[in-house]
């Protein structure tokens, strides 16, 4: 009867499991995350629910897991605590992701970063585990290791020899190497073509499967609404405005950071004040050129808080993916309140919430 009640559970685990990867991974390939903003599924909190059944497995076995491991091999013992340390930090960094906004930014950059490194270490044990008791294969460990057999001196006295040397740490370093070439390979595949490769590390996100393509058409910016005059702002009239260079840290709502990024723009109250325009309403709404994402801003904080409009990254003009040739940038906000492929600001009387306050319940002003 034990046994049974064991196997189900380790299935019951194997199962929730696999469905906090698959949607875990879902969150940080672009692509299927994009799909899944278009169709409106809250894929977000799905992995959250998905994680509090993980969590509640966890919790439940662990009593029958020890009574179990006390019992047998090393070789299972290693591998029911490697399982176990691996589950406690997706655990207590998954929840210091999800309730990120009442920690300090630093604290929920090393949890994004310990979360990752977390998943993608353990996946070669997922694959090697599951393939062995799939095709039930045996990985020839010494008798010493997987059974009660007397352990060598040599071992004993940890004094390990040029074999055992091998098998301990080969295995473990092939492990390391492939979750990490996947962990740094899949946010640079994410980008497009001929998006800033060494930019990498940036996490490229847009709620659309295509970038507007402003290197074959015109692009422009309208400033209306309730102003005193209507205007439009096109490329060739950028080089007459005031230029302003900040370098500043990058930091997103879902954990990670860019740190020391080198921006240049001009600062909205700048270009407000050369093309003579005044304003009494209290909010803006900034408009994507991707005819889809949005935000809105008080223009006091458009105004008053240093929120430029950004051309350049690191001395270059901005790839189509970091929202080429404009985005919005306010240095005291996250990234989503960064809206990119910007063409139109709309100052009005009533402020409506912006794409991802409706659709993913992110806060209205975005602070960090």
């Amino acid at each position: 009867m034990l046994r049974k009640t064991q196997v189900r559970v380790h299935f019951i685990h194997a199962f929730i499991f696999t469905l906090l990867l698959m949607t875990g991974l879902c969150l940080l390939i672009t692509p299927a995350r994009t799909w899944f903003n278009q169709i409106h599924f809250p894929l977000v909190t799905v992995h959250f629910v998905i994680a509090c059944m993980y969590i509640l497995i966890v919790i439940i076995a662990l009593r029958p897991l020890f009574r179990h491991l006390f019992k047998r091999p090393f070789v299972k013992k290693y591998n029911g605590y490697w399982t176990m340390m691996f589950a406690v930090l997706w655990i207590v960094s998954g929840l210091m992701m999800y309730f990120q906004t009442y920690l300090p930014v630093a604290v929920r950059n090393y949890s994004v970063i310990i979360h990752d490194w977390a998943t993608f270490l353990f996946l070669p044990w997922v694959i090697v585990h599951s393939a062995g008791h799939f095709f039930d294969l045996h990985i020839p460990w010494p008798k010493w290791w997987r059974a009660k057999a007397p352990v060598p001196e040599a071992i004993r006295e940890n004094k390990l020899q040029r074999r055992d040397f091998i098998k301990f740490f080969g295995l473990g370093f092939l492990f390391l190497l492939i979750g990490g070439s996947i962990k740094w390979l899949i946010p640079t595949l994410s980008l497009s073509t001929d998006a800033n490769k060494r930019r990498g590390y940036f996490r490229i996100y847009n709620v659309t499967n295509d970038y507007p393509h402003y290197e074959t058409t015109d692009w422009s910016l309208t400033i209306d609404g309730h102003v005193n005059q209507s205007e439009t702002v096109t490329l060739a009239d950028v080089p007459r405005f005031p230029s302003t260079m900040i370098v500043d840290d990058f930091h997103c709502v879902t954990g990670w950071s860019v740190h020391g990024v080198e921006m240049k723009g001009i600062l909205v109250k700048d270009l407000l004040k050369e093309l003579d325009m005044t304003t009494s309403s209290p909010y803006v709404t900034a408009y994507s050129g991707d005819k889809t994402y949005y935000d809105t801003f008080t223009t006091k904080q458009l105004l008053e808080e240093e929120a430029m409009l950004v051309f350049e990254m690191d001395g270059q003009p901005l790839k189509k993916a970091q929202g080429y040739p404009c985005r919005l940038y306010h240095p005291s906000m996250y990234g989503y309140k960064s809206v990119k492929w910007l063409n139109r600001l709309e100052f009005t009387d009533e402020r409506e919430r912006g794409y991802w306050q409706k659709s993913g319940g992110y806060d209205l002003n975005g602070y960090l």
